[in-house]
């Protein structure tokens, strides 16, 4: 009878196991706006991020959409959100080329509350942004759609006024930027984090790169109501107009690895046992504001 019950623990553990061990990622690549990052940028950064050995063990299944992939609630890319929605797994999509195509948020704002991609974070999922505005507008089919303009990231993170509006730019890693994304330097952010809209909201901010107490980038926002996937996360990284990073390896790709293998590894539901630790929460993070 000891055996029965003791083959009955372990199975229920490995599956418990199953479960906690099928995290997600999924890319959209493009079109950019290009006077913030070029195709080619956005295509050498999405190859360095899913060729990373540590990538790969942290995500079961790592999908890329692009162009033609991303036109409303019927296109793949769509279908991929609302399907990572409420699974009760903590998924990630990288909109690696800056701009938030319909399929995620219907534009110029049509999407104003219960859009894809705002769904998918509540649920508690992670969206990483680089480059352009975050959830500004699209530029899908190679044309510019209808601005949704501040109001986009402001619906989605649900802070009236919120903006990322040009202001000072001049950023340096914090103490947690030079330890969990060692590559990044000083750069210029032209869409930076207003630190201090985020007082009284929803959400907590992690810092890995500042101008001063008001201006970050890039940086984490962590939502203070966890979902049925886990604890919903907003990041915005290096939102500056560089078609071609000056620098080389461009942070862009190497510094999301670095993000995502050093910090979010261990602050989001990921794998626990294939990287033999357990995840940690958002309240263990050593610098919030």
């Amino acid at each position: 009878m000891k055996k029965v019950y003791l083959g009955i623990t372990l199975l229920a553990l490995f599956s418990f196991v199953a479960v906690v061990s099928a995290n997600n990622l999924a890319f959209y690549s493009g079109p950019t706006n290009p006077g913030w990052i070029s195709d080619k940028a956005v295509q050498e950064n999405v190859k360095v991020i899913k060729d990373d050995p540590g990538i790969k063990s942290l995500f079961d299944n790592i999908e890329d959409f692009g162009d033609g992939d991303e036109v409303g609630d019927a296109s793949p890319l769509a279908k991929w959100t609302v399907e990572h929605t409420g699974n009760g797994q903590q998924d990630v999509i990288i909109l690696a080329c800056g701009t938030c195509p319909s399929g995620l948020y219907e534009f110029p704002n049509k999407d104003a509350d219960g859009s894809n991609v705002e769904n998918f974070i509540e649920a508690g999922n992670i969206v990483i942004n680089v480059a352009d505005w975050i959830f500004y507008m699209s530029y899908e089919g190679g044309v510019r759609s209808p601005n949704n303009g501040p109001s986009g990231a402001a619906n989605v993170f649900d802070i009236p006024g919120l903006t990322f509006a040009n202001r000072v730019g001049n950023m340096k890693p914090t103490d947690l930027g030079k330890e969990f994304i060692p590559s990044m330097k000083a750069f210029n952010s032209d869409r930076p984090w207003h630190v201090e809209q985020f007082k009284g909201s929803d959400w907590d901010l992690v810092i890995f790169g500042e101008a001063d107490k008001n201006n970050a980038d890039p940086a984490v926002a962590i939502s203070k109501s966890p979902g049925k996937d886990g604890t919903g996360m907003i990041a915005a990284m290096w939102q500056s107009a560089k078609p071609e990073w000056p620098d080389k390896p461009d942070i862009r790709g190497i510094g999301v690895v670095e993000f995502i293998n050093n910090w979010l590894s261990d602050n989001a539901a990921f794998d626990v046992e294939a990287k033999n630790k357990l995840a940690t929460t958002w309240g263990s993070i050593k610098q919030v504001r």
